[in-house]
């Protein structure tokens, strides 16, 4: 039997605002989303919070699914206007799954999440993946470097892959507010970092996000996120 209703099928991009607090929110898959011209990738690592009010595009892949978590009684410690990347933690991601089934908790215990995500906003330290280039060359290869941030593909050669020369690529990453090694190495210690939050041991997680030496890796580390692999360990 033939169906003559409308096909069921999603939009590839929406632009929206919403009258409360939003944390985006990426159950698989991921997205981009659009501040005021910045574009912030969002997935299983990190959530991006925005002010109520402010008009967003998000552009999810076809495989995600994707939430906008709602705070009317706010999201934020104080009155802001642009968004903010959170890392996502166990401790954060217990309480998403509480707010998004409120039907399977008791409301103490969805307020009790909801203030626990508005605490875990406040203390964003920023240090998560940068946001994506504006140009499409270029934010092709960003998109390659999140996926496999070991690579060690110059920015040379990656000019001649994406068929644009080498100052364009550059300016294309500085736009970002990074020079394209800051915004590589960011990459890298946020990845690194993620691998030492799963359980992996500081030499395995310098490897598996290109650096040479545990040494190296130590002091990048220490300079992006204020402590030593070794003490971040010791803290979580």
């Amino acid at each position: 039997m033939s169906s003559t209703g409308p096909a069921v099928t999603l939009v590839d991009r929406i632009v929206t605002r919403h009258d409360a607090d939003e944390l985006t929110w990426v159950v698989t898959g991921a997205c981009e989303v659009v501040v005021a011209g910045v574009r912030y990738a969002v997935d299983t690592r990190t959530a991006l919070a925005i002010p109520a009010g402010v008009e967003h595009e998000v552009v999810p892949r076809p495989d995600s699914i994707v939430f906008p978590l709602l705070f009317p009684d706010g999201l934020f410690p104080a009155a802001v206007t642009g968004a903010t990347p959170v890392p996502r933690t166990p401790a954060l991601e217990a309480c998403a799954r509480v707010v998004l089934q409120p039907g399977l908790s008791t409301d103490g215990a969805v307020a009790a999440a909801r203030a626990t995500v508005r605490d875990h906003v406040a203390r964003a330290d920023g240090v998560v993946l940068p946001p994506l280039p504006r140009d499409p060359r270029a934010r092709t290869v960003a998109e390659a470097i999140l996926h496999a941030p070991a690579d060690d593909v110059t920015l040379d050669e990656w000019a001649g892959r994406v068929h644009v020369c080498t100052k364009t690529l550059q300016r294309a990453f500085r736009e970002t507010g990074m020079s394209f090694p800051r915004w590589r190495s960011t990459v890298r210690l946020v990845h690194g970092r993620d691998h030492l939050d799963q359980g992996a041991r500081i030499a395995s997680a310098a490897r598996r996000v290109g650096y040479s030496s545990v040494s190296a890796f130590t002091t990048a580390f220490r300079q992006q996120f204020g402590v030593t692999p070794g003490a971040y360990v010791a803290e979580r």
